[in-house]
């Protein structure tokens, strides 16, 4: 492959960051209404009907499209990898963990987001059914903060290395990125908590954490994609 096909290729694996983004948004957040999700305290009976009449097309469709988008998440986070062992070298640990990191986070949304179709799809399942399933689905969802921070540790460690008078990543998106990795703290809450700051429709629990996954996921695929254009030029 030339060197223009190799820079397209990376390229197309860092536009995956957005698609993913962008199909989560529209499906998951929007069609699904996990803007404002079932609360956790919001009990059996009452989760049943958010689940299988209020919304119940919307978290079947919008979680389609989530698990769809999932598989976007994979290229993105090898694209990641990719663009860190550039700068690690022969031996890129940290590299790798990125990219594996990111490969168990999409494989852990695929399944939360058929545990959420599951919740939606025989309105005749009892009320304990859909909470069960609901709430091992959250649980593995925010739980899974564990595997994001060590993928923002793992990229943050490689960004310092980069000693270049202007490296890939600005060095304040990089101190952002060990921040937000502790920030992630707070979505191990909803195992503790069913109602407050720290539930599973919480801000720290939820809102704090999607947003720090947001943010890292599309800023640092921003400037991997400047940095492969100077690779180009």
């Amino acid at each position: 492959m030339n060197e223009s096909a190799s820079i397209g290729t990376q390229k197309f694996g860092l536009w995956c960051s957005w698609i993913f983004s962008l199909l989560t948004v529209i499906g998951w957040l929007g069609l699904a209404h996990f803007y404002q999700p079932a609360p956790a305290d919001l009990g059996f009976e009452a989760t049943k009907i958010w689940f299988t009449q209020t919304h119940r097309w919307g978290v079947i469709l919008g979680c389609s499209i989530f698990y769809i988008a999932c598989a976007f998440l994979v290229p993105a986070s090898i694209q990641f990898g990719i663009m860190l062992a550039k700068i690690e070298g022969k031996w890129p640990l940290w590299s790798i963990t990125t990219a594996i990191s990111g490969l168990f986070i999409s494989l852990i949304v695929f399944f939360n987001a058929c545990a959420w179709i599951v919740c939606a799809y025989r309105p005749e399942f009892g009320a304990d059914v859909v909470q069960a399933f609901s709430d091992w689905a959250w649980m593995a969802f925010l739980l899974g903060w564990a595997y994001l921070a060590l993928e923002m540790l793992a990229t943050g460690i490689v960004e310092l290395q980069d000693k270049r008078e202007k490296p890939m990543i600005p060095r304040w998106l990089t101190w952002a990125t060990f921040a937000g990795s502790f920030m992630l703290l707070g979505a191990g809450g909803p195992a503790f908590f069913q109602s407050g700051a720290f539930a599973y429709h919480g801000l720290l629990g939820f809102y704090v954490p999607m947003a720090i996954w947001g943010i890292y996921l599309n800023l640092t695929a921003w400037y991997m994609y400047k940095e492969l254009d100077r690779e180009a030029a």
